[in-house]
């Protein structure tokens, strides 16, 4: 039997090195980052058992709302509001292990038309841990800045 050549034996490790960095384990930014988009979307799509999964059991906010009073707060909105959409800029990332500290802004608006006069914009400090693989929010204390300061973060979301 003859000795396989050289290029063949490259070709079998490539393709097994690109399908072993495939099975690796996401990165945990990435992750986190998706966590919060499928935390907007919920809230954009007025999925309020979804919002509530994507909250952690022990969840804070602003020190005084626990997970179940933070989705009736969610609620709320949705029966005053038909439509929500939220623009989101992430500012800092810190992750250590299970644990993620993550600063964004939001742009809150409950009309069509995208008009910072037609918004409310706040900067959020939250904290993540990780639970059964899934990023959760933990922790969350928000508070109102104007538009103006910040419109230049969510780098051309608004437009057209």
């Amino acid at each position: 039997m003859p000795a396989p050549n050289r290029h063949s034996l490259y070709i079998v490790l490539f393709c097994l090195n690109f399908i072993l960095a495939g099975c690796s384990r996401p990165d945990p930014e990435l992750a986190l980052r998706q966590s919060l988009s499928e935390l907007i979307s919920a809230i954009e799509q007025k999925q309020q058992r979804s919002v509530s999964e994507k909250l952690s059991r022990n969840f804070r906010g602003n020190g005084r709302l626990d997970q179940r009073t933070m989705t009736a707060l969610v609620f709320r909105y949705y029966l005053r509001y038909k439509y929500i959409k939220i623009f989101s800029a992430i500012e800092t990332v810190e992750i250590s292990g299970n644990k993620a500290r993550m600063v964004f802004y939001v742009a809150l608006t409950s009309s069509r038309n995208i008009l910072p006069e037609h918004m409310r914009t706040y900067r959020i400090s939250s904290r993540w841990v990780l639970v059964d693989g899934q990023w959760k929010m933990a922790k969350a204390n928000w508070v109102e800045v104007q538009a103006r300061s910040v419109l230049p973060l969510f780098n051309g979301q608004f437009g057209g």
